[in-house]
C-alpha cells in the first residue's frame, strides 16, 4: 500500500529565526494587534466550543463585577459606620443609629467623644488601590509566566480572603476596627487588582477569533459588569437597612459579601486549560527587558498614561459621590435616601456603557477615547459653572450630575480596559496589561486624596473645573499616543510577530500560511 506522508502541523505560521531582530528590538514598530497563532489554529482549537466561550465570558464578567463592588463598597460602608465608629474625630449632635435601626441599646451610642481618626476616610478609600497596584504588577507578570487561569485562581483567592476578613476580623476600639479594615482591604486590593490584566487577557484570547472587533467586543462585554458592580453596594445596603437591626451587622455583611464572587470564579477556573495563544507564545520575557524598549514605553504612555488620567477623575468622583449628592440635596442622617440617590447616579453608567460599546465597534477605540475625554471635560465644566447658580434647585443640579456620570462611563472607561489587550502581543500581554492598570490605580490614589482637600479649600465648583482640565490632558495624550488600528483606518499596517517581521519574509510567510490553510 502507498504510504501517505503527513504534512507537519504548524501551530505558528512564523518560523523562528534568531538571526533576525524580534518585535522587542529597540525602535521596532508596535502593531495595534498581534497574535502568535494563526486564524486556523484558533478556529481549530477544540477549547473554543460554544460552551467554553460562554463559560469564559461569564467568568471574566463576574471577575469585573467583583472588582468594582469591592472598590466601591467602602463609600457607603463608611456612611453606615459613622454613628457606631465616628470618623474624623467628629460626632453629630444627638446622633442616632441609621434609619430603621432605632433599637440599638443606649449604652452602644458612644456618648463619649471618640479618639481622633482623621486618617480614616482617605486611608480606607485609598489603601485598596495601593494593594491593587501590587496585584496588577505581580499578577500580570504571573499570568504570562504560569498561565491566565492559574493566576486568576490565585488572585481571586486573595480577593475572597481579604473581603471576608475585612468584615469578620475588625473588632475593638476605633483605632483597631479601622486599622484592621485598612490592612485586610490592602490584601483585598492585591486580589482584585490582579483581576484587571487577567480577565481582559482571558476574554480576548478565549474569543475563538483573531478579528480585532470580535475580541474587543468580548473584552467590552466582560468590562460592562464593572458598572453593575459599582451600583450593587448601594442596592445591597438598602436591603440590609431593612433586614438587619444594627449598623454593626450591616457594615460587616456589606464588606464580607465581596468574597462571594471569588468562590464562584475559583470553582469555574481551577481546572480550565489555557488558550492556544498562551501555549504557543514562546519564552517568557523579563520586565526589565520590556522596560528598556523605547517603543514599548511609548505604547505604555498611551495605554497606562491615559488610564491614570482617567482614573484620577473617575475614582475621585465615584468615591466622592455620596458627598457631592449630599451637597446637592443637603446632608442628613437618612441612609435610605442616600442609597436611592446613589443608585440613580450609578445607574446612569449602564446605558452609557451600552452606547460606548456600540460607538467603539463602529468608530474604533482611539476615536471613542478622545471623544470620551472631551465629553467628560465638558460635563465637568458645565456642572462646575452651574453648581452655585442652581444650588437652590437640586433637581436640575442632580440631572447635570447624572449627565456627568453618564460621560464618565461612556468613553475611556471602556477603552482604557480594551487597549492593552488590543496593543500588546501574547508573550507580554498580561504583564503590560498589569503595568497599564497599575498606572491607572496610581491615578485612583491621586484622585482619592486630592478631591477632599480641593473641596475643603475651594468647594465643588472649583473641584469640577480642575477635574475638567485633567480630562482635557487625557484627550490630548490619547490623540498623541494612540494610533488608529488597521481595522478602523484601512491603513496597510505592517504586522509584527514574536520573531520575524512579515515585511521581511513575505514569500516565506505566504507559503507557510498556505500550508496551514491546506491542512
Amino acid at each position: 500500500p502507498s504510504v501517505r506522508t503527513a504534512k507537519p502541523r504548524l501551530a505558528n505560521p512564523i518560523v523562528e529565526d534568531k538571526k533576525r531582530p524580534t518585535w522587542l528590538a529597540v525602535g521596532s514598530r508596535m502593531p495595534s494587534m498581534e497574535y502568535s497563532d494563526s486564524e486556523a489554529d484558533v478556529k481549530g482549537d477544540r477549547r473554543f466550543s460554544g460552551e467554553k466561550k460562554e463559560k469564559s465570558i461569564w467568568v471574566s464578567s463576574l471577575s469585573n463585577f467583583s472588582v468594582q463592588y469591592n472598590f466601591s463598597v467602602i463609600a457607603i460602608t463608611l456612611k453606615v459606620m459613622a454613628d457606631k465608629y465616628p470618623q474624623n474625630g467628629e460626632r453629630r449632635e444627638g446622633a442616632s443609629p441609621p434609619v430603621l435601626c432605632e433599637n440599638i441599646p443606649t449604652h452602644c451610642m458612644h456618648a463619649v467623644t471618640p479618639p481622633s481618626t482623621d486618617w480614616v476616610k482617605e486611608l480606607l478609600k485609598g489603601v485598596v488601590f495601593a494593594g491593587a497596584i501590587t496585584g496588577q504588577l505581580v499578577m500580570g507578570y504571573v499570568g504570562d509566566l504560569i498561565g491566565r487561569n492559574k493566576a486568576l485562581c490565585l488572585t481571586v483567592s486573595l480577593a475572597g480572603i481579604g473581603a471576608l476578613a475585612s468584615g469578620l476580623t475588625a473588632w475593638g476600639d476605633h483605632y483597631a476596627v479601622y486599622g484592621v479594615i485598612a490592612a485586610t482591604r490592602f490584601i483585598l486590593g492585591v486580589g482584585v487588582g490582579g483581576v484587571y490584566p487577567l480577565s481582559a487577557t482571558k476574554a480576548a484570547e478565549e474569543s475563538g477569533s483573531t478579528d480585532v472587533q470580535k475580541r474587543n467586543l468580548r473584552v467590552s462585554l466582560a468590562f460592562f459588569w464593572q458598572t453593575p458592580g459599582a451600583l450593587f453596594p448601594y442596592v445591597f445596603a438598602l436591603i440590609l437597612l431593612f433586614i438587619l437591626p444594627t449598623a454593626e451587622s450591616q457594615f460587616r455583611v456589606l464588606l464580607a459579601a465581596g468574597c462571594i464572587p471569588s468562590f464562584f470564579i475559583l470553582w469555574a477556573t481551577m481546572n480550565e486549560e489555557e488558550s492556544s495563544e498562551f501555549r504557543n507564545k514562546g519564552d517568557q520575557i523579563s520586565t526589565m527587558e520590556i522596560l528598556r524598549d523605547r517603543k514599548m514605553m511609548f505604547n505604555l504612555l498611551g495605554t497606562g498614561g491615559c488610564w491614570m488620567i482617567y482614573d484620577i477623575v473617575y475614582y475621585g468622583t465615584s468615591l466622592f459621590s455620596p458627598t457631592i449628592v449630599g451637597k446637592i440635596f443637603g446632608s442628613g442622617d437618612n441612609l435610605v435616601k442616600q442609597c436611592w440617590q446613589n443608585i440613580v447616579v450609578q445607574s446612569a453608567g449602564i446605558p452609557a456603557l451600552v452606547c460606548g460599546i456600540y460607538v467603539q465597534q463602529r468608530f474604533g477605540t482611539r476615536n471613542l477615547q478622545i471623544a470620551g475625554f472631551l465629553a467628560i471635560a465638558a460635563a465637568f465644566f458645565v456642572l462646575g459653572l452651574l453648581f452655585d447658580p442652581l444650588k437652590d434647585s437640586p433637581g436640575p443640579l442632580f440631572f447635570f450630575y447624572i449627565v456627568l456620570m453618564f460621560m464618565l462611563n461612556w468613553g475611556p472607561n471602556i477603552t482604557t480596559f480594551i487597549l492593552p489587550a488590543e496593543v500588546y502581543p501574547p508573550k507580554v500581554r498580561s504583564t503590560m496589561n498589569g503595568i497599564s492598570a497599575a498606572l491607572g490605580k496610581v491615578g485612583a490614589i491621586i484622585g482619592t486624596f486630592i478631591y477632599q482637600p480641593i473641596y475643603d479649600e475651594h468647594g465643588i465648583p472649583v473641584l469640577m473645573v480642575v477635574a475638567g482640565c485633567i480630562s482635557l490632558i487625557g484627550a490630548a495624550l490619547s490623540f498623541w499616543t494612540i494610533k488608529p488600528s488597521k481595522e478602523h483606518t484601512g491603513e496597510d499596517d505592517t504586522r509584527e510577530y514574536n520573531t520575524v517581521s512579515v515585511e521581511d519574509n513575505t514569500d516565506e510567510v505566504g507559503h507557510l500560511r498556505r500550508v496551514v490553510n491546506d491542512q
